[in-house]
C-alpha cells in the first residue's frame, strides 16, 4: 500500500487517511480519492461499480477512486459513475474540481449496499434456472425466462391490487398469485405456478408496457405467443423470494420490507446489465452480439458532447402540439440496447445535474423524454425482450423498441426525425443478395431483391442519384461511366449508414461500427464519396455528399472477435449536412491499441482502464478538435 499512497502524495493529495488494510482515501482539500487494492485477478466490471458504491457512501463523498490488483488499474469519476482515463493532478489547476457534489440519501445508502447482493443472487438465479434444464436450451433461454418474471415483479410493484380479468383467474387479485407466500403456503405448488404462468398471459400486453411509434403503431414487450417455460416450482420460490424480499429499509422514520422500486439511481439497471454480459451467449458471424461496454460509453460521451456542448436546446425543445420533447436517438440494431442505455444515463446525467436553473422542469422533461426518445429495433424478439427490460430496469418502461422482420425494412420510423443514431450494425461483403448460391445451383433471393430495390429509390431512369437528402441510394452503385445501376449484393453495413442517413434531421449526428473496408477498399470509394463528395483537387475540398465526417476512431482487431468476426472495424461518426453547400472540416483521427480487454479462448479478459485507449481518445475529442480548430 505504501507504493500507491507514494503515487497519491505525488499527484498532490498529501492528506491520507486508512480505512482498513487494503483500502485509504487521499485528499487535496475538497478532493477525495478512494484507493482500494483487491486480490481478484481482473477487474470485472461487477467489481468496479461494487467499489464505486462504496466510495460514493464515503463522508464526504469521494470525487475518484482508484481501484488496482497491482497489475490492472481502474480510475472512475465517482458522483458520474463513469470511467476516466487518470487520476488527474492537482497541478492541473484547482478549478476542474470545482462541481457539486449530490448527498446521499438513506434510501441512496440502501441501494448502494443491495447492488453486490443482488448482483450475486440474479448470478446465482440464472445458474439454477440453466442447471436445472427447465425447457430451457442454452443460456440466454434461462435469461429470457428470468427476464419474464422480473417483468411481472415490476408489474406487481407498479399496479397494486390489479384485478385479473379472463380466463380461469377472472376476478382473482394479481397480488394473490405472483407472491412467494403463495407458493410457499400452497398444498398444491404446480398449480400455484400454472396459475403464475396463467397471469403473466393476461398482464403480457398490458397498455402501461405498449409502447407507441412513429406511425401510430404499437410496440408490446412480448409477442402474442409468448409465454413463461418454466415450470419447477422450486424456481419460482427462489426467484420470487429474490425479487420480494430485499430486506427492510427505512423510509420516513417507517421500516418496511424493501423492494425493486426503493433501489435508487441505476442500481437496479447495473444489476441486470451485469447479469446480461456476464451469461449472454454470443453467436458468430452475422448473429447476436453484445458491443462492448467500454466501447458503447465512448462512442455515447462524444455523441452527447456534440449534442450539449452549446446548450441544451436540442434536449429540452417540446412539439407544440403533443407538449412531447422533439429530441430522439436511436438503434436500429439494438440487440440488448446497450447503446440506447448509455445515451439515456448519459443525457440523464447532463439535464439532472449539470444544467443549472429549473431542476423540476429538467426532470418532467427527462420522465417524457424515457418514453419518447430512445428508440430501438432489432430483428430478435429475445433480444427486444432483453432490451426493453433493461430499459424499464433503468426508468423507461414504455421506450419505443420493437421487433422487426428486418431492420432495414422496417417503415415505422420517419425520416429526417431523430437527433442522433449510435449503432454496430450486422456486417458481412454478401449479407444482402438478389442470389443465394449453392454448389452448382443459383435461386432468387426476394428479400435480397426487396432490399435492393429500396435502396435505390433515389436512382433516376437515366442512372443518376438525385441525392435527395430524404431518400436511399446504396443499393446500386456507379459504373465505369458514373451512371447507378443496382448491385447484386452487398454488405448490409453500407445500406444501414444509408439508412440511418436518411432517418437524421439536417446536422444530425450518427456514430456507427464499420468493417474499415468501407473506409479504406478501392471498390468502396463509392461509399465514402456518397458520404463525403469527391475532393476537388484544385481547391482541396470536398464537394458534394450527404455528410460532414467527424471523426474516425480505429478499434483493436480484437474488439469484436467474441463474435466470430474477423473484419477489422472502427467507429465513423458523421453528421447529416445542414444543407448541401455545408463545408467539410478537419477529421478527428484516432487509433485505440486496447479497449480495456483481451479475448483469451473465447473468453473476455478485463485489462483496467489504464488499458483502455478510448478514455483518452474521448478526452482528446473533447478538447475541441476538430470543429474549434477549423
Amino acid at each position: 500500500m505504501e507504493d500507491l499512497i507514494n503515487k497519491m502524495k505525488k499527484l498532490g493529495y498529501e492528506a491520507i487517511q486508512e480505512i482498513d488494510e487494503n483500502t485509504f482515501s487521499a485528499n487535496y482539500k475538497k478532493v477525495y480519492v478512494y484507493v482500494k487494492k483487491v486480490d481478484e485477478g481482473q477487474l470485472k466490471p461487477e467489481l468496479i461499480t461494487h467499489i464505486t458504491y462504496e466510495a460514493m457512501a464515503t463522508d464526504p463523498m469521494s470525487t475518484y477512486a482508484w481501484i488496482t490488483n497491482g497489475t490492472s488499474n481502474s480510475y472512475i469519476l465517482v458522483e458520474e459513475e463513469k470511467a476516466i482515463s487518470e487520476i488527474p493532478s492537482i497541478i492541473v489547476g484547482e478549478e476542474q474540481f470545482n462541481f457539486g457534489k449530490r448527498q446521499l440519501s438513506e434510501r441512496d445508502k440502501w441501494s448502494i449496499n443491495k447492488y453486490h447482493e443482488l448482483q450475486e443472487k440474479f448470478d446465482a438465479i440464472h445458474e439454477m434456472i440453466y442447471g436445472m434444464k427447465d425447457h430451457v436450451n442454452n443460456s440466454n433461454d434461462a435469461i429470457d425466462e428470468f427476464c419474464k418474471l422480473i417483468f411481472m415483479e415490476v408489474f406487481r410493484l407498479n399496479h397494486s391490487g390489479y384485478i385479473l380479468r379472463g380466463g380461469e383467474l377472472e376476478g382473482k387479485r394479481f397480488d394473490d398469485i405472483f407472491r412467494y407466500e403463495s407458493i410457499e403456503k400452497s398444498d398444491d405448488k404446480n398449480k400455484a405456478v400454472q396459475d403464475i404462468r396463467e397471469a403473466f398471459k393476461i398482464v403480457k400486453g398490458h397498455e402501461d408496457y405498449v409502447a407507441t411509434l412513429d406511425d401510430g403503431s404499437k410496440a408490446q414487450i412480448f409477442s402474442s405467443d409468448d409465454y413463461i417455460k418454466l415450470e419447477n416450482p422450486n424456481i419460482y420460490k427462489t426467484v420470487l423470494n429474490t425479487l420480494q424480499d430485499l430486506g427492510p429499509i427505512r423510509v420516513e422514520g417507517v421500516e418496511r420490507p424493501g423492494t425493486l422500486l426503493d433501489l435508487t439511481g441505476d442500481v437496479a439497471g447495473r444489476v441486470f446489465d451485469v447479469l446480461l454480459r456476464g451469461k449472454f451467449e454470443n453467436k458468430g458471424g452475422m448473429g447476436i452480439y453484445l458491443t462492448p461496454r467500454q466501447v458503447t460509453e465512448a462512442a455515447a460521451e462524444i455523441v452527447v458532447y456534440d449534442l450539449t456542448k452549446e446548450g441544451a436546446g436540442k434536449l429540452i425543445e417540446t412539439d407544440p402540439k403533443t407538449g412531447y420533447p422533439t429530441f430522439k436517438v436511436g438503434d436500429l440494431c439494438c440487440g440488448s440496447a446497450g447503446f440506447l442505455i448509455k445515451m439515456l444515463q448519459e443525457i440523464k446525467n447532463h439535464m439532472l445535474t449539470k444544467l443549472g436553473g429549473n431542476t423540476k422542469y429538467y426532470e418532467e422533461i427527462f420522465e417524457q423524454m424515457k418514453e419518447h426518445s430512445f428508440i430501438g429495433s432489432d430483428n430478435s424478439p429475445g433480444m427486444v425482450l432483453k432490451a426493453r427490460l433493461n430499459m424499464a430496469m433503468n426508468g423507461a418502461i414504455k421506450c419505443p423498441i420493437f421487433q422487426t422482420r428486418n431492420s432495414l425494412m422496417t417503415e415505422n420510423l420517419e425520416p429526417e426525425t431523430f437527433d442522433a443514431i449510435i449503432t454496430n450494425p450486422p456486417f458481412s461483403k454478401t449479407g444482402v443478395s438478389k442470389t443465394i448460391k449453392k454448389g452448382s445451383t443459383t435461386i432468387d433471393n426476394p428479400e435480397g431483391i426487396e432490399l435492393i430495390t429500396k435502396y435505390s429509390e433515389d436512382i433516376d431512369t437515366d442512372g443518376q442519384n438525385k441525392m435527395h437528402s430524404d431518400r436511399l441510394s446504396l443499393g446500386s452503385k456507379p459504373d465505369s461511366k458514373g451512371k447507378w445501376k443496382q448491385v447484386n449484393s452487398i454488405d448490409p453495413a453500407v445500406l444501414f449508414i444509408d439508412r440511418n442517413l436518411q432517418l437524421l434531421k439536417k446536422g444530425g449526428l450518427l456514430m456507427i461500427v464499420v468493417p474499415d473496408g468501407i473506409l479504406s477498399n478501392s471498390g468502396d470509394k463509392y461509399v465514402r464519396e456518397y458520404m463525403m463528395g469527391k475532393k476537388n483537387e484544385v481547391t482541396g475540398e470536398f464537394e458534394g455528399g450527404k455528410a460532414i465526417l467527424k471523426a474516425v476512431i480505429s478499434l483493436p482487431q480484437e474488439t469484436f472477435s467474441l463474435s466470430g468476426a474477423g473484419a477489422k472495424t472502427s467507429l465513423l461518426y458523421l453528421k447529416k449536412k445542414e444543407h448541401p453547400g455545408e463545408k467539410q472540416g478537419p477529421v478527428f483521427m484516432a487509433v485505440a491499441d486496447e479497449v480495456g480487454f483481451a479475448v483469451k479462448q473465447n473468453v473476455e479478459i478485463q485489462l483496467g482502464d489504464d488499458r483502455n485507449d478510448l478514455l483518452k481518445i474521448v478526452e482528446a475529442y473533447k478538447k475541441g478538435f476538430p470543429e474549434d480548430e477549423e
